[in-house]
């Protein structure tokens, strides 16, 4: 059967069924479109009249893509992302970067002093005011599956020694974070217990917690997402936790944290990562120059 060429109406479509497909469903879909399920299923039900297909399946079970709702979901994410850059590459020819740039970042960088991301989206506001930023903070597992979503342009995120670089991606190693081992002292009145007596905070998918369960003979306590959860378990008094020094020194203000004696010292490399598979937007290829400039790092393409 002959299927007609795509139309402005029917890439406005593919548009929704993209936000749609990342937020797997049309309930959630709903606010970021500012529209109702109604209308989402009206605008993809047309395009798929358009495409000949069904993109997605819909209903009391759920949402699922079909197997041409996913080729056509990378597909339209291309040409999508095509038509975004030509405003911004008009733009740029006349020395104006624009466009929007979406980073995501793990939680409790900004304590780092070797984190220099302040100085960036500084110089970035100044360079480049026509760039529509967006900064989320996000649980560190969740980073890597939204920068291949298509939801995030730059992630900034430590990456463990132990677990291999993801094969397509890119990575830009901008600083290192130390960790260690606290807990805090018995409450007054109360017994002093020693740190060994105490259940480790779990963290999934995190080899320091491992290391210290099996070299050091801690008990496996509660488990926590996110560093500020393992700091609130910690300061229960009830478990010792591995955490960030410099989140810790900040925290000493306000929570009595004590460095386990004779704690070991982990090491975590901070890195922007980026989408091999995706062409960078000018926006965001500025934003990675001005993370090479603030981290004292050699210009794109000066240290092949």
């Amino acid at each position: 059967m002959t299927r007609k060429a795509l139309n402005e109406r029917d890439l406005r479509a593919l548009r929704i069924f993209r936000v749609a497909a990342q937020a797997k469903g049309f309930a959630a879909a709903e606010k970021l479109l500012g529209m109702t399920k109604a209308t989402i299923s009206r605008q993809i039900k047309a395009v798929e009249d358009s495409l000949g297909c069904r993109l997605c399946i819909r209903g009391p079970g759920g949402f699922e893509l079909t197997p041409d709702g996913t080729i056509i979901l990378r597909y339209a994410g291309d040409a999508l992302d095509a038509l975004d850059r030509i405003i911004p590459a008009v733009q740029a020819g006349r020395g104006v970067v624009s466009g929007p740039v979406a980073i995501g970042m793990s939680d409790n960088v900004i304590g780092n002093p070797d984190c220099a991301l302040q100085a960036t989206l500084d110089l970035l506001s100044q360079s480049a005011p026509e760039v529509a930023l967006t900064l989320s903070t996000m649980p560190t597992n969740s980073l890597i599956g939204a920068l291949m979503e298509r939801k995030l342009d730059i992630v900034i995120k430590g990456i463990h020694q132990a677990y291999a670089r993801a094969p397509g991606l890119n990575y830009l190693e901008l600083f290192e974070e130390t960790h260690r081992l606290y807990y805090v002292k018995s409450k007054q009145g109360e017994r002093m217990r020693k740190p060994s007596e105490l259940p480790i905070v779990y963290r999934a998918a995190q080899p320091f917690v491992e290391e210290v369960i099996e070299h050091m003979g801690y008990r496996r306590g509660p488990e926590a997402i996110g560093m500020e959860s393992v700091a609130m378990l910690v300061s229960s008094t009830h478990y010792v936790g591995v955490l960030p020094t410099h989140y810790a020194n900040m925290l000493k203000r306000i929570v009595p944290l004590a460095e386990v004696p004779k704690s070991p010292t982990f090491s975590v490399k901070i890195y922007a990562v980026t989408n091999g598979a995706r062409p960078l937007s000018l926006a965001a290829e500025k934003t990675l120059e001005l993370l090479r400039k603030t981290h004292g790092l050699p210009a794109a393409g000066a240290d092949a």
